[in-house]
C-alpha cells in the first residue's frame, strides 16, 4: 500500500487557512469582548462557506482527473473514490463524536444525550431537519461527505446508463447544475417559514439539502478549470476583482437574509459561492516562492484539527475558568490558541495523517 502525495500551493493553502482563523475567531468572541471593549465592526465570509466550496473544488478537480484519466466509470473506481474520501474526514469525525459525548456525560461541555443521538452516526443529524444539541460544529463536515457522497452517486448512475452519444463531460456538467439548481428550489420552498435568524440558520444554512449548490459550485469551477484551462488561466485576475466585489457586497448587504425577500433567501448562498469560486483562478496560481509559506502551510494542514477541537476546548476553558476581566480573557485566550494549535498538531500527525497514508486509489 503506497503513501500518497500531496503537493501544496500557496493560494489554496492561504484561503484555507483564512476559512479556519474566521471560524475560530467569530466563535472566540467570547474572549475577544473582553479583551477588545471596541472592535471594529467588520463583517467578514462565513468560513464554512468558504470550506465548503473549496472542498467542492478539490473534490471535483481529483474526480475529472480521475475519471477522465480512466475514461471510465466502474463500481471499483467508485468505491475506491470513496474509500478515499471517508478515509479523510470520517476517522475524524468519530473519534471527535465520541469526544464530544464523553465530555457532555461528564459536565465538561454543554450539551445533550437524547434518542437522536443515534442521527450522529449515519451523519443524518442535519440531513433536512436539525438536531442542534450536540456536536454543533458537525453540520459542516455532514454537509460536505452527504452532498459528496449523493453526487458522485448520481454521477456514477448517469455514466452506467448514458446514451452513446453523451459525452461525459456534458454528464458531468449536467449533474453540477441539477445540483445547484435543486438547492436554489428547495430554500425557495422553505423561505416562507423563515421568520427569524435562528430558523434560518439552522434550517436553511445548517441543513445538507439546502447546501448541495456549495459543492456543487466548486464542482463547477473544477469543470471550467479542467475543460477550459486557458479561460481559467486568462481572465484569472479579473475573476478575482469581481468575486472579491461581490463577496464584500453580499455579505455586507445581505447578512441576515431573513430581513429580505424569498428570492434573497433562495439564492443568497448560490451567489456567494460563485463569489467565491471566482477567486480560485488565482489563488490557484500563486505559488510559494518568495512568499512566507510555512506559517499557512501548517495551518492549512492541520485546520480540519483545528475545527473539530475549537469549540469543545472553547468551551472548557469559558465554562470552568473566570474570564470576567480583560486580564484573564487574554490569559484564557493565549492557553486557548496554544492549546489549540498544539492539540491541532497532535491530532494530525498522530491520528489523521497515519490514516490519511493508507488511501490509494487501485
Amino acid at each position: 500500500m503506497t503513501k500518497e502525495k500531496t503537493y501544496r500551493i500557496f493560494g489554496l493553502d492561504l484561503f484555507r487557512s483564512f476559512a479556519i482563523l474566521i471560524v475560530v475567531k467569530e466563535h472566540s468572541s467570547i474572549f475577544l469582548e473582553k479583551i477588545f471593549t471596541k472592535t471594529p465592526n467588520i463583517i467578514l465570509p462565513t468560513g464554512s462557506d468558504l470550506f465548503i466550496v473549496l472542498s467542492g473544488f478539490l473534490l471535483g478537480s481529483h474526480l475529472i482527473k480521475t475519471i477522465e484519466e480512466k475514461q471510465s466509470f466502474n463500481f471499483s473506481l467508485l468505491s475506491n473514490l470513496l474509500k478515499r474520501r471517508w478515509l479523510r474526514t470520517l476517522p475524524n469525525y468519530f473519534l471527535f463524536l465520541i469526544i464530544n459525548i464523553i465530555l457532555v456525560y461528564f459536565g465538561l461541555i454543554k450539551g445533550e444525550l437524547n434518542r437522536y443521538i443515534v442521527t450522529y452516526f449515519p451523519l443524518l443529524q442535519n440531513f433536512y431537519k436539525p438536531y442542534d444539541f450536540l456536536f454543533w460544529e458537525s453540520w459542516f463536515l455532514t454537509t460536505i461527505e452527504w452532498s459528496y457522497f449523493i453526487f458522485i452517486l448520481a454521477l456514477f448512475l448517469l455514466y452506467s446508463i448514458k446514451p452513446l452519444f453523451f459525452k461525459l463531460k456534458f454528464i458531468i456538467l449536467f449533474s453540477i447544475l441539477f445540483f445547484v439548481f435543486f438547492s436554489i428550489a428547495y430554500r425557495f420552498i422553505l423561505s416562507p417559514k423563515v421568520i427569524d435568524y435562528t430558523y434560518w440558520d439552522l434550517y436553511i444554512r445548517k441543513t445538507v439539502l439546502c447546501r448541495f449548490d456549495g459543492l456543487g459550485l466548486g464542482f463547477l469551477s473544477a469543470f471550467v478549470k479542467y475543460y477550459y484551462q486557458s479561460f481559467w488561466n486568462k481572465y484569472k485576475n479579473t475573476s478575482f476583482i469581481i468575486g472579491i466585489s461581490i463577496l464584500f457586497f453580499m455579505i455586507n448587504k445581505y447578512y441576515d437574509p431573513t430581513k429580505y425577500s424569498p428570492m434573497t433567501i433562495a439564492y443568497y448562498f448560490t451567489i456567494i459561492g460563485i463569489s467565491i469560486v471566482l477567486l480560485f483562478p488565482k489563488l490557484e496560481s500563486l505559488k510559494n516562492e518568495n512568499i512566507p509559506f510555512k506559517p499557512f502551510a501548517f495551518i492549512s494542514r492541520v485546520s480540519f484539527a483545528m475545527y473539530l477541537i475549537h469549540m469543545p476546548l472553547l468551551q472548557i476553558l469559558s465554562n470552568h475558568f473566570s474570564h470576567s476581566n480583560k486580564t484573564e480573557a487574554f490569559f484564557l485566550y493565549s492557553i486557548f490558541w496554544i492549546s489549540l494549535l498544539l492539540l491541532s498538531f497532535l491530532v494530525y500527525a498522530f491520528f489523521e495523517k497515519p490514516i490519511m497514508n493508507l488511501r490509494r486509489i487501485d
